[in-house]
C-alpha cells in the first residue's frame, strides 16, 4: 500500500496514511476551497486499504477547525472506516481536542453516534 501524505497549507490539514509506519493522522484546520476534491485521494486510499484486509486500524484526528463542507468530507472518510470495521478490522478513532474546545469535542461525539465506532477522546497537552 502506497503511503499518502498531504502537506498542510493555510486552509488544509496534514494527512498521513502510512501502512508501513502504522501511522494514520489527520490534524490541523480543514477548510479547503473544495473539500470534496481535497478529500478525494484520502477516501480513495481508504477504499484501496480495505482490500488489504487489515486486522487493526487506529486513526488519530487532531483538528481544531472544520468547515461545514469538511465535516461532510470527514464523515465520508469515517464511513469508509465503518466499512473496515464491518469487514472485521478492529477500528479505533482517537479524537484529540483542546480542553476548552467544546465544539471539536462535540463534533467527535456526533461522529461517534453516527458511526458507532470505538472513539477514544484525548485532551491535547
Amino acid at each position: 500500500m502506497k503511503r499518502l501524505e498531504i502537506i498542510p497549507l493555510n486552509n488544509t490539514p496534514h494527512i498521513i496514511l502510512d501502512v508501513d509506519a502504522d501511522n494514520y493522522l489527520i490534524e490541523g484546520k480543514s477548510f479547503p476551497e473544495d473539500s470534496k476534491e481535497f478529500y478525494r485521494p484520502v477516501i480513495e486510499w481508504m477504499e484501496a486499504y480495505k482490500l488489504t484486509n487489515p486486522k487493526v486500524f487506529k486513526i488519530c484526528f487532531n483538528l481544531f477547525y472544520l468547515s461545514s463542507s469538511s465535516i461532510i468530507s470527514v464523515k465520508q472518510f469515517l464511513m469508509k472506516t465503518v466499512d473496515l470495521n464491518n469487514s472485521g478490522t478492529k477500528v479505533t478513532v482517537e479524537w484529540c481536542y483542546d480542553e476548552d474546545d467544546d465544539d471539536i469535542k462535540k463534533t467527535g461525539e456526533d461522529y461517534q453516534k453516527l458511526t458507532n465506532l470505538n472513539f477514544v477522546y484525548k485532551i491535547n497537552e
